[in-house]
């Protein structure tokens, strides 16, 4: 646990002897987990991995405010100073992938190479029901594939404290707010186009092909490929995106 922005941030770190790194952004209503039983550790035989719980999530300290981008961006150079780490390749999914985004476009020193998966535009209608309020079929669904994914089945009360937490970010926090802020993301890249070598993973059923077609259209240095799954891909199919990212890296 390490202290940035008076927050305190949940960290896990593998293989740190290695000389390349990858930091790991999860989405946004789950945590480090997403990548930690599968794709981490298959990375981490060969790279640095750095996987953290964003702000009101997992086991990172929760904040009455600080859930836009440009927060969240910072929340990430202050782990990156912290942990001494001047240069990464920068993984994100979903929201994390937001996140990602916006730090190659305002902070694109700090970035190797960028990989993004299942990120929607928050601008396109794709995520309004996201936008809208806590979403409890979602949040099953995601706990469901992630113990299918595991072999672990979560307790009674860790899903009902998933649930709260979640709960919580909705109604007692700017949260909501906070997304609301961030619509232009997609203008800002398509002024100011991002230049870091770009892997860009979907899922074939995905609800997000509008951004995937965007970001292909302008990044100038990126790949797209669709793999089997829907949004919740990396715990789906791990594998695929396993063999992508090693193949990119």
């Amino acid at each position: 646990m390490i202290r940035i922005n008076n927050n305190n941030f949940n960290i896990l770190e593998l293989n740190e002897s290695a000389t390349e790194i990858v930091v790991m952004i999860h989405g946004l209503f789950t945590n480090l987990s997403v990548y930690y039983f599968s794709i981490a550790q298959a990375l981490a035989k060969k790279y640095h991995i750095v996987l953290y719980d964003l702000k009101g999530h997992g086991l990172s300290e929760t904040a009455h405010s600080g859930y836009d981008l440009q927060s969240m961006s910072e929340d990430l150079r202050g782990i990156l100073s912290e942990l001494r780490l001047p240069k990464v390749h920068l993984t994100g999914y979903s929201y994390g992938g937001l996140i990602a985004l916006y730090m190659a476009v305002h902070h694109p020193e700090t970035i190797d190479k960028l990989i993004i998966i299942e990120t929607p535009n928050l601008s396109d209608g794709q995520s309004r029901p996201l936008l809208e309020g806590y979403n409890k079929l979602f949040l099953d669904q995601y706990l469901e594939d992630l113990s299918v994914s595991t072999g672990i089945t979560p307790s009674r009360r860790k899903i009902s404290r998933t649930h709260r937490q979640v709960q919580f970010l909705f109604e007692h926090t700017t949260l909501k707010e906070d997304l609301s802020r961030d619509l232009d993301l997609f203008d800002k890249i398509a002024e100011n186009p991002v230049k870091n070598e770009t892997l860009l993973l979907y899922a074939t059923q995905t609800e997000c092909k509008n951004a995937a077609k965007f970001l292909y259209q302008h990044i100038k240095k990126s790949s797209l490929y669709y793999g089997k799954g829907n949004h919740s891909i990396p715990i789906q199919n791990p594998e695929w995106i396993i063999d992508k990212m090693t193949g990119f890296l």
